[in-house]
């Protein structure tokens, strides 16, 4: 240990000796905001789900892209149609395979009805099958457009959630932080009045010694002093509820040792009521998330009326199948489709769905639209 170090320790250790300690470190607001920021579950959760659209948007941008899959089969039969098909991938395929070898020509027609046994009853064959496959698409009706859209309205509108719900904390530690400052203060004015109480319990017991008083203003005085004493009681108990309030904020366990600094001043904002509330309406992250929430809704519009288009997509693949790992024949398929639902009951719910989901959306924006502006008012007013 550095000497330093050991200096430090030994004047605790005097201090604690003493029955003192050492001095508590106050957090000014600043400090809180930062804790909170960093470790509080309402912030972790507006991140987390901020990275959950991140992670939805790179999903539907990927439906953009080709996809390559690659598989390895092994499989064993005696299905007829199936042990026939497996010859024929492996390029293994003989007459024998159709039964040639049971055909008699010395029969004529009458040879045609013969049922070849190593066609109908083949004994077990197994295959190996390797297979790369790439499937590109090419036109979905939008459906790929809008649902990239759709998830990149909802990351606007987790982001400005995450905004708001960083306000929104920010607000709350510093209605905590002033609850602390204003308890203390409350403290320090009940101590002021308890002291004058006791001072006045004192004279009044002299004042009746002497004959000056009566025995009621003492009693009175009394009172007075519970009372007091009382209130004492009541300003520290709200000082505790404080203090575990903001520690609660904060991320800390206990309120052991926490101590607030000076009291924060917020400034006013310039404008009349007007001007702030069309700021308000413009800036506010809360009525951002909302239309943004919009413009995901009328997203997913387009992603089910894609249900009454035409989609176009190809398919390129390479297989490998043979009777062992080594000796697979090789062979290519590529394609395209288009394929259209001409009639399809379901999609014309998915439709209406799609657009009571803005309905909805808009009617969220408009009630909160509304209620920014009188909240905003109130707040003005009571300031003013």
């Amino acid at each position: 240990m550095s000497g330093p170090s050991r200096g430090l320790r030994r004047i605790s250790i005097l201090l604690l000796a003493a029955g003192l300690s050492p001095a508590v470190h106050a957090l000014d607001f600043a400090d809180c905001v930062q804790d909170a920021l960093r470790q509080n579950p309402a912030m972790l959760e507006a991140h987390a789900q901020a990275a959950e659209a991140q992670g939805a948007v790179s999903s539907a941008q990927g439906h953009l892209l080709p996809k390559l899959t690659a598989s390895f089969s092994a499989s064993q039969s005696n299905n007829a149609l199936t042990v026939f098909g497996m010859k024929l991938s492996q390029r293994r395929a003989t007459f024998n395979s159709f039964g040639a070898n049971q055909f008699d020509p010395n029969l004529g027609a009458a040879g045609l009805s013969i049922a070849p046994g190593n066609l109908d009853h083949p004994s077990g064959y197994h295959n190996f099958g390797t297979k790369l496959q790439l499937d590109i698409p090419i036109w979905n009706g939008g459906a790929i457009r809008g649902g990239i859209d759709e998830a990149t309205a909802m990351l606007r509108a987790a982001q400005n959630g995450d905004r708001a719900a960083r306000q929104k904390l920010i607000f709350e530690i510093l209605q905590a932080y002033d609850g602390v400052v204003a308890a203390q203060s409350a403290i320090e004015v009940a101590e002021k009045s308890r002291k004058a109480a006791e001072a006045y319990v004192k004279t009044s017991r002299q004042l009746l010694a002497r004959g000056v008083i009566v025995k009621s203003d003492l009693l009175s005085a009394e009172v007075h002093l519970e009372e007091a004493q009382l209130a004492l009681q009541h300003a520290r108990d709200q000082r505790e509820n404080a203090l575990e309030n903001l520690a609660v904020l904060i991320g800390r366990a206990k309120t052991d040792g926490l101590e607030v600094g000076a009291p924060v001043m917020p400034s006013f904002p310039q404008g009349d009521l007007q001007q702030l509330q069309a700021q308000a309406l413009a800036d506010n992250a809360g009525i951002l998330a909302l239309r943004e929430q919009l413009k995901a809704a009328r997203a997913g519009i387009t992603v089910a009326r894609a249900a009454y288009m035409p989609h176009i997509n190809a398919m390129a693949n390479q297989e490998w199948n043979g009777t062992g790992l080594g000796n697979g024949a090789p062979s290519y398929t590529v394609g395209g489709e288009v394929s259209w639902a001409a009639l399809d009951f379901a999609r014309g719910g998915q439709v209406d769905s799609a657009r009571a989901k803005v309905q909805l959306q808009l009617a969220k924006l408009q009630q909160a639209e509304d209620h920014l502006r009188v909240q905003l008012g109130q707040a003005w007013r009571a300031a003013q």
